[in-house]
């Protein structure tokens, strides 16, 4: 598996990670990256995977130090399996 950036995954959630200078380019570039991987897990549109984000997926910011930024964005699985649905 090839990963742009970095994900992770806890017994409850997925999540997609983005860090840049701009704190809106990382919402950006994470917000994309959990779009493509709830479309690619769930076997859905990538326009179906980008609703769903927008009404389950919590964003959260990771870091704002030194210059860095850094967002999370977080899924519950329970959704991604009902979107499989």
């Amino acid at each position: 598996m090839h990963l742009e950036w970095p994900r992770a995954e806890t017994p409850t959630h997925v999540m997609t990670m983005a860090f840049d200078p701009d704190l809106d380019d990382c919402v950006v570039i994470a917000l994309r990256q959990m779009v493509d991987l709830v479309a690619k897990a769930a076997g859905i549109k990538p326009q179906e995977a980008y609703a769903l984000c927008s009404l389950a997926a919590d964003v959260r910011i990771t870091q704002v130090v030194n210059g860095s930024k850094g967002v999370h964005v977080m899924l519950h699985k329970r959704c991604l399996a009902k979107a499989a649905r």
